[in-house]
């Protein structure tokens, strides 16, 4: 006789399929599990109703709404008195999580039981909601129980965070604890390696490195007096990162000072340079005024005596024209006198040769 298959049994199919689909719910949600072999991770999936704050936010399981807080997670809390970057940690997660995306929410059951049941991990679309977060620099590692199933990989998110410069970790921003020391590195990194090639640029340079030990010098003072709430995710940067900070900060400080001493020996020498060439170029200036004053006074002199040469000539040729003129004067004065003496002779030669006609001779009065 065979045995009827269990398959065939309705009550064991009903159960079956609800196993099934409960399986394929929770494979839809998380992508792949974090899968802690010696730990018991109760998880249960619901669906997004809105997002709350930097590590808070609202879901709906079967129905009901419950309030969920990231697990071994710690954003900027957001509120009357917002703390810095909330507003972005606010957004940056609304961003993760959207109203009606599906989550796998996993509890840590080494939490008391007032806390295990609204502190989780969430999984969306394949994407580990607590360590995206803190990769973005938008929260911080926080150990919630002796367990900590999710502490180390969110930790190494608020590492690449811190590496990467992202939010809390962002120099730009005028809250954060590393826009107390950040700008003074950077402007370290940004000073030339290069000598300084004229003195002005020498001057630049002097100028910015001084003003980069006494910002660091202050940074640094700034530092070891900030006052930081406790329980914030801006005093588990600060504990985690001031000592590093003043680490960096002595060392921007002992380069720019050393690279200083290094520069000014380099503006001095360009001082000196320079006076050097303004003195050398004051003298071929020098030089070539007194040149040209020569030569102007040569080129005066040159026409002065030109002048004076061209006045005699004038005067020569004057004087010769009055000589010639006078002599051509007078050549006509004494041709005129000359046809005025022939012409007296000539009329007195025609009055003679007339008053010898009108005269009767001794022949007329022969005549009958």
């Amino acid at each position: 006789m065979v045995e009827p298959s269990t398959l065939n049994n309705p009550a064991l199919k009903k159960t079956a399929a609800v196993m099934l689909g409960a399986f394929l719910i929770t494979t839809s949600l998380s992508g792949c599990r974090m899968n802690f072999s010696d730990q018991h991770v109760p998880e249960v999936a619901g669906i997004v109703v809105r997002v709350v704050d930097g590590d808070t936010f609202v879901v709906d399981v079967d129905g009901k709404e419950k309030t969920v807080d990231l697990l071994n997670v710690l954003a900027p809390a957001d509120g009357e008195t917002p703390e810095c970057l909330a507003p972005e940690a606010t957004k940056n997660l609304a961003s993760v999580l959207k109203e009606g995306d599906k989550v796998r929410l996993e509890y840590d059951d080494d939490l008391p039981p007032k806390r295990r049941e609204n502190r989780a991990a969430a999984f969306s679309a394949g994407v580990f909601v607590n360590e995206e977060v803190a990769k973005a620099g938008f929260a911080v590692a926080e150990k919630d129980s002796p367990n900590n199933p999710y502490y180390d990989r969110i930790l190494a998110a608020q590492n690449a965070a811190r590496t990467d410069g992202k939010g809390l970790f962002d120099g730009s921003r005028s809250c954060t604890v590393a826009a107390t020391v950040e700008p003074a590195i950077k402007r370290m990194k940004d000073v030339s390696k290069a000598p300084p090639v004229s003195v002005e640029s020498a001057n630049s340079m002097v100028s910015d490195l001084e003003s980069i030990v006494s910002d660091g010098a202050k940074a640094k003072q700034t530092l070891a007096n900030m006052q930081v709430t406790e329980g914030t995710a801006q005093a588990v940067v600060y504990a985690s990162e001031r000592a590093p900070w003043e680490k960096q900060i002595d060392q921007t400080v002992a380069a720019a000072q050393k690279r200083l001493v290094a520069v000014k020996g380099e503006q001095k020498k360009l001082v000196a340079e320079k006076k050097a060439e303004e003195k050398r170029k004051a003298e071929l200036a020098k030089a070539a005024a007194e040149r040209e004053a020569a030569e102007r006074a040569a080129a005066a002199q040159r026409a002065e005596e030109a002048a004076k040469r061209q006045e005699a000539k004038d005067k020569a040729e004057a004087s010769k024209k009055a000589e010639e003129s006078k002599k051509a004067e007078e050549s006509k004065k004494a041709e005129e006198s000359k046809k005025a003496e022939e012409s007296k002779k000539a009329e007195e030669s025609k009055k003679a040769e007339e008053s010898k006609k009108g005269k009767p001779g001794k022949d007329d009065h022969k005549k009958p």
